[in-house]
């Protein structure tokens, strides 16, 4: 209040605070009001606005003369604009046409926020988005894409990664057709008749039925693409398998386990877990130095995700619980090269490499869902994703005898992946019955190195205990992994 006349000069500021409510600061003169220029700098605070807000912010008894240069606003969707009248300043907030995608820095950014004015005035999350600064709104849209749902697909897709190496473990170092040299009583015909001694000759592995499992722990991380945000990751599972060697040499098998994956992105904006049990067959066969292993697996998902939504008015958890299933089929063909002798009583070499070329397919299907939780909640379609790969490398297996009493294999691993069809996992959303839009989450790394190296030791003629590492790095992904196997055969 001011009692007498109030003046603005040229350059000056009058800095106006506002409410969605239709509250505001204002300067009220018991006698005149003089504007000879300076600008009106609204502060507008968070909150729904209407399309149009209407506040006085200057009157006088005696009447106001003249107008300000100039007038601006924090808000990025609502133009200020002002009215004279004989006794007093009126500021008006109206919607302006700056459409709420033209402030996103990202394609999921740009995604949602055309989803959300696709839902129009008197839909929550519009009304609270009419009110929000440039940054806040930035902020706002990186919160409700829910990208995780997407970035899911990822995490499920390295999870069957090391599903897939355990059994390809089982067929790599199994020996899916190895004979061994056993000793026979035989007869010097020449220079010792009558006399016997044992001769080395090659007769058939008796031990054809083998029961194995591998546990195994992973850590990694997907980084941000500038588009979905970091998500960390973390693994635990076990597998547990049954076969048999036929006598012309294939190995057949049956497997199941189970696994468990936690997501976790930076800040617990967002956070998961995706638990998994399956079942698969798998077979293998040599002929010479050639190898072949396949195997198929099925994996029944339920995903349980969590979003933590804080912007300006809102507040919220969103979670979602669903199902879905990953299926893979793989293969590969190798070529064993031998780089020197057997162990005594052993028909395998005891070194060697083996050159490989692999294949796989894998299918990611995700149910639909709804989340709860408040007015960010969303709903999903159903979706599959199909990734299929290809791997090249080269792998070697060495054994020696550390006078332990039991000898001890190395071995070790190193190749290229390709992947190649739904790299860029996507999902479909919407916000209850607005708009539909489609987010697309961290992207599955394209090309990517594999290794692995790991140690076996033959606790007995039967049995066989084995720890190993298995990693997997990309220019935005990695994946480490520790595993422990015990293979018993009789």
């Amino acid at each position: 209040t001011v009692a007498g006349n109030a003046s603005f000069a040229a350059g000056s500021t009058f800095q106006v605070e506002t409410d969605a409510g239709g509250q505001s600061d204002r300067l009220a003169a018991t006698g005149t009001a003089t504007i000879q220029g300076g600008t009106v700098r609204v502060l507008a605070q968070n909150g729904t606005y209407a399309p149009r807000t209407g506040y006085t912010i200057l009157s006088a008894a005696g009447g106001v003369s003249g107008t300000f240069a100039g007038v601006s606003s924090n808000l990025a969707f609502l133009t200020p604009t002002l009215r004279y009248q004989p006794a007093q300043v009126d500021l008006t907030l109206t919607r302006n046409d700056v459409a709420f995608a033209t402030i996103a820095q990202s394609r999921d950014q740009a995604a949602v926020a055309t989803a959300i004015q696709g839902a129009g005035a008197g839909a929550g999350l519009y009304d609270r988005t009419v009110g929000l600064t440039t940054p806040e709104a930035v902020a706002a849209f990186q919160a409700l894409t829910g990208d995780i749902h997407a970035s899911s697909v990822s995490a499920a897709y390295e999870t069957a990664f090391f599903v897939r190496e355990a059994i390809l473990d089982r067929l790599r170092w199994s020996g899916a057709a190895t004979r061994d040299y056993g000793s026979l009583p035989a007869t010097y015909t020449a220079d010792l008749p009558g006399r016997a001694a044992p001769v080395p000759v090659r007769v058939l592995d008796p031990r054809v039925f083998g029961l194995w499992g591998q546990g195994f722990g992973s850590f990694g991380q997907a980084r941000t693409d500038g588009n979905a945000v970091t998500l960390n990751r973390d693994t635990a599972g076990f597998v547990l398998g049954a076969d048999v060697r036929l006598e012309s040499g294939i190995r057949l098998g049956v497997a199941g386990g189970y696994t468990r994956t936690n997501l976790d992105a930076p800040g617990q904006t967002a956070s998961g877990s995706i638990e998994s049990g399956f079942g698969g067959v798998y077979g293998g066969s040599e002929a010479g130095p050639f190898a072949l292993r396949l195997g198929a697996v099925y994996a029944d998902n339920g995903l349980r995700l969590r979003r933590s939504v804080i912007v300006p008015g809102i507040s919220e958890t969103e979670s979602a619980r669903y199902g879905g299933s990953t299926v893979q089929g793989f293969g590969e063909i190798g070529y064993r090269i031998a780089l020197g002798a057997g162990l005594p009583g052993r028909s395998a070499p005891l070194s060697y490499i083996e050159p490989f070329v692999g294949g796989a397919y894998v299918g990611i299907d995700r149910d639909r869902f709804a989340e709860t939780g408040g007015v960010a909640a969303l709903s999903g379609a159903s979706r599959l994703s199909e990734i299929p790969t290809l791997t090249a490398g080269v792998r070697g297996q060495t054994e020696v005898d550390p006078g332990l009493g039991a000898p001890v294999s190395l071995h070790g691993l190193v190749g290229y992946r390709r992947a190649f069809g739904d790299v860029i996992p996507t999902a479909l959303l919407a916000f209850g019955t607005g708009p539909s839009f489609v987010t697309a989450g961290i992207p599955i790394t394209r090309d990517a190195l594999v290794a692995s190296a790991g140690v076996d030791l033959r606790v007995s003629a039967a049995a066989t205990l084995g720890v190993s590492y298995t990693g997997q790095v990309g220019s935005r992904a990695e994946d480490h992994a520790v595993k422990g196997s015990f293979t018993y055969r009789f």
